[in-house]
């Protein structure tokens, strides 16, 4: 072999070890459940990040408009935008998703960047004595994209990322209102255990009224043993309302990504954040509905997929100079490729993609059509529940307190009709739970409402917007 073939396989073996150290390197990394356990238990909210977050909370609520938000402050009770505001940064949900937007973006950003050279090498050695027994030839193959396949790759990792930011928008969003959600169904809860905790004081306080009057023989055992049936049932109706709340607090704590026994005392309330103006919002177009900008990102998606695949058809040229050597004489090689696209044509690929993008199209036009559904469903179902909750605060409860004041006040003569005395401390019990389920349904309906409407955005603004370059 020539010093001169002895040199270029030197300098190729050079070249590939240079590009060998450039490679990227494997490092594990172990997990540690035990130590994530113990910070869990230990975790308390930030008000740092969860300061920001709640001004930005209210910025959705009222439309972007200016408006003071409240104070991060939780030594005062936690309520229901603060728990938002913590939702946000400590959510295991939210993470997941952040992280999964990063995989995007790790591939948004790495996206048509060119094939690696094809370093190639022949050795031919000549059984035969011969002067010059060895031939070479080595070659460098570059693969040159004439067709623009490369931009359009990077076109769709960037319309795939921005697609994943809207999913993450959407999750956030999802967040906070199953966070409303759970927050409205454990404060009725908690009024149920309150009604029922003041129908048992009732009870409690005409108690040792009924049992003089038992001793006195002004009252019959039987009535006397109603009064006592009543008074423990109500002890087993607040025993399951308080088991309610609780459950409603370890499900409002795992919404917020806080450990269940953190100690967090939590504010009730049954008026849905922004809902004495929100489920009529016709300001909120119908592109920004989660579910519709959600078959929005997928069009997206299929839109620059079917590009791609019709571009690929298209033939990229292969150049590969070279260097060899025969019988002694140094040879120059350049070897040019392209396929022909006439048999293949990449005709499956395009087919399916076309497809694709007619089912993508469909599914937004499904999207808006459900979603105007349900609003439809929701509506009705806000009005409703309104409509029963007015009657009841109208009507219902002051007849069933004026019946209750009456009958205390003949009770407080000596003139005890226990049945009497029992329905009506029942009615109003039941009147103020009935009132209780109102307010949680009307409640749920505007948080439904707001839930397929959607987070109110400044004007101008669409983070549906997907065509934004190769997103880096």
């Amino acid at each position: 072999m020539s010093r001169s073939h002895r040199h270029f396989l030197a300098s190729a073996a050079i070249t590939a070890s240079l590009a060998a150290a450039g490679c990227a390197t494997y490092r594990p990394v172990p997990l540690d459940a035990g130590a994530h356990s113990a910070s869990f238990r230990a975790r308390t909210p930030d008000p740092e990040p969860a300061s920001a977050w709640l001004a930005r909370l209210a910025g959705q609520q009222s439309g972007g408009t200016e408006q003071s938000p409240e104070r991060f402050d939780l030594s005062d009770g936690v309520s229901l935008a603060e728990a938002q505001a913590v939702a946000m940064v400590y959510s295991a949900d939210l993470r997941l998703a952040r992280l999964k937007a990063g995989v995007t973006l790790a591939g948004a950003t790495n996206a048509g960047l060119w094939q690696d050279p094809t370093l190639r090498v022949d050795l031919t050695r000549i059984i035969q004595s011969a002067a010059n027994p060895w031939k070479v030839f080595s070659s460098v193959g570059f693969t040159v994209p004439l067709s623009g396949r490369l931009e359009i790759e990077k076109r769709r990792a960037g319309v795939e990322h921005a697609g994943e930011l809207v999913r993450v928008a959407q999750r956030e969003w999802q967040t906070g209102i199953e966070l409303r959600r759970a927050w409205c169904r454990w404060s009725a809860a908690t009024a149920r255990a309150d009604s029922a905790a003041e129908v048992l004081g009732n009870v409690g306080s005409l108690q040792a009224v009924m049992d003089a009057m038992e001793s006195a023989g002004e009252l019959s055992r039987i009535e006397a043993r109603l009064f006592r049936m009543e008074r423990l049932a109500r002890v087993a109706e607040l025993e399951q309302a308080r088991a309610e709340a609780a459950e409603g607090e370890l499900t409002i704590k795992g919404l917020m990504g806080m450990a269940p026994g953190a100690p967090l005392r939590f504010e009730p309330t049954l008026v849905a954040a922004g809902a004495e103006n929100g489920w009529n919002d016709v300001t909120r177009p119908v592109e920004n509905r989660p579910m519709v900008e959600m078959a929005r990102v997928e069009y997206e998606v299929a839109e620059r997929t079917l590009e791609l695949e019709v571009r690929r058809q298209y033939p990229d040229l292969t150049i590969g100079p070279g260097y060899g050597s025969e019988d002694g004489q140094d040879q120059f090689l350049l070897g040019l490729a392209a396929p022909l696209p006439v048999l293949n044509a990449n005709r499956r690929a395009i087919a399916e993609a076309t497809v694709a993008r007619e089912l993508a199209r469909a599914g937004v036009e499904a999207a808006v059509e459900r979603t105007e559904g349900e609003l439809a469903l929701a509506r009705l179902a806000l009005e409703s529940s309104s409509r029963r909750r007015a009657a009841l605060e109208r009507e219902l409860l002051p007849m069933v307190d004026a019946q209750l004041e009456d009958v205390r006040g003949v009770a407080r003569l000596g003139e005890v009709n226990t049945p009497v005395l029992i329905e009506s401390l029942r009615r109003r019990h039941d009147a103020l739970l009935a009132l209780v389920g109102t307010r949680r349904d009307e409640t749920l309906a505007h948080i439904r409402i707001d839930e397929l409407l959607g987070p109110r955005r400044p004007a101008g603004t669409d983070p549906a917007t997907l065509n934004q370059g190769d997103g880096r």
